[in-house]
């Protein structure tokens, strides 16, 4: 109903009715308020047109960020025409903010002709994902707000990344080739190794000629050969579930998004320790990260998790089944699921599998009951550290729990 009660629309049922009128009753004086009204809306809609002619506008702003970052959109709008032009709002659209957001404008009153005008405003990016932020749109309602023309800014739609989050882990429990326990990198001294210089001592057999140090060798008249420290590294699986219908919650309270974050902060904590790290998640798409080092495994990491939805057909047992034929024997699969007594059930396959091989399964479980709408979110303080299956040890991580100070102890 508020759609057709609008200015214009009463402007047109007026002069209508006052061309009716005076048609009936041939009263001049009618057909001069039916002309006027009809100049009025004539003026109306073609007053907006001209005030857009002329007029552009642009936008610049990052290509990526982090979920929770505060960005700066900045956006340049110019007259070209020869005459000033009055009431234009510039509105844009940003899907990465939060609701209310999404469609932030302003009102420029007047510019001049031949002018300039900058302005910025800042968004915070409220969740992952890939996000097309536009069109950037001018809009015209002068001089009398009853009809108003738009003119939208062609290639202002620009692609926007937002990453996940990703917060601190002070300890991870990994576990070496060797399967001895270690917690980052691990560090062992031979002879000849290929690391970093550690130290002297005196030659044995079988030590290699070309790392006798020389010095110290006439100086005690003894073979004194040079030893260096090698590093340990682990490879580093995480698997995370993809299936449809295992992100249960509601907005950014969902397992998808707490597995995502946990993905994202272990990858992280991984790689910053030298770690290769690989990712499997099998969703409509497969998203399979094969196992690397560097920043830019972290990087191609990230922008696979902004874009993961859980609508897969593939289980999650299935899931990690798969990936277990892509890890090396001795290493360690972190597993990131949402946990019920079934899927659980399911899961004890998979472990027996995993461990065969000699990977060791690091649990991260999401207690699916705490995510749903209504239960409210977890405060308590209890131990999440928890046995997840024969000799299998992880995390039980409900909503609201703090992420951060779960992996702390």
């Amino acid at each position: 109903m508020q759609r057709l009660l609008t200015k214009r629309n009463i402007l047109v049922l007026l002069a209508a009715l006052f061309f009716l009128i005076a048609w009936n009753r041939s009263i001049n004086l009618l057909y001069g308020m039916f002309a006027l009204l009809a100049a009025v809306l004539i003026l109306a809609h073609v007053l907006p047109r001209y005030s857009l002619r002329g007029v552009v506008a642009s936008r610049s702003l990052p290509l990526s960020a982090f979920e929770g970052d505060l960005i700066e959109l900045t956006v340049d709008v110019r007259n070209n025409g020869s005459t000033g032009r009055s009431m234009i709002e510039v509105v844009d659209v940003f899907p990465a903010a939060d609701p209310g957001s999404q469609n932030p404008m302003t009102f420029i009153a007047r510019l001049a002709r031949k002018s300039d005008r900058r302005y910025s405003f800042t968004l915070a990016c409220d969740r992952r994902g890939e996000y097309r932020v536009g069109p950037l749109m001018i809009t015209s309602s002068y001089p009398l707000g009853i009809s108003t023309a738009r003119k939208e800014m062609k290639g202002s739609d620009l692609p926007l990344v937002v990453y996940p989050e990703i917060f601190a882990i002070a300890t991870l429990p990994l576990m070496s080739g060797s399967a001895a326990p270690m917690s980052g990198v691990e560090a062992a001294s031979k002879a000849g190794g290929s690391e970093e210089f550690f130290g002297t001592r005196e030659y044995r057999q079988g030590d290699s000629l070309r790392h006798i140090h020389w010095p110290s060798t006439a100086r005690h008249s003894q073979l004194i050969v040079k030893e260096f420290e090698i590093r340990a590294s682990v490879e580093v699986t995480i698997v995370i579930d993809l299936q449809k219908g295992s992100d249960i919650g509601t907005g950014k309270e969902t397992t998808l998004e707490y597995a995502v974050k946990i993905a994202a902060s272990t990858a992280q904590y991984s790689l910053d320790r030298g770690h290769t790290v690989q990712l499997v998640g099998l969703g409509a798409d497969d998203h399979i990260i094969p196992a690397a080092r560097g920043l830019s495994q972290l990087a191609l990491i990230l922008e696979t998790l902004a874009k993961v939805r859980a609508n897969g057909t593939v289980s999650y047992a299935e899931t990690v089944n798969r990936a277990s034929e892509q890890i090396r024997d001795g290493g360690t699969a972190i597993l990131v699921f949402a946990g019920s007594p079934l899927r659980n059930a399911d899961l004890a396959y998979s472990f027996n599998l995993l461990k065969s091989r000699r990977i060791r399964p690091l649990c991260v479980m999401l207690d699916e009951e705490s995510f749903s709408r209504d239960h409210e979110q977890n405060s308590g303080s209890h131990d999440r550290r928890i046995l997840i299956a024969d000799g299998i040890e992880g995390y039980r991580i409900s909503k609201g729990d703090p992420l951060q100070e779960v992996f702390a102890a």
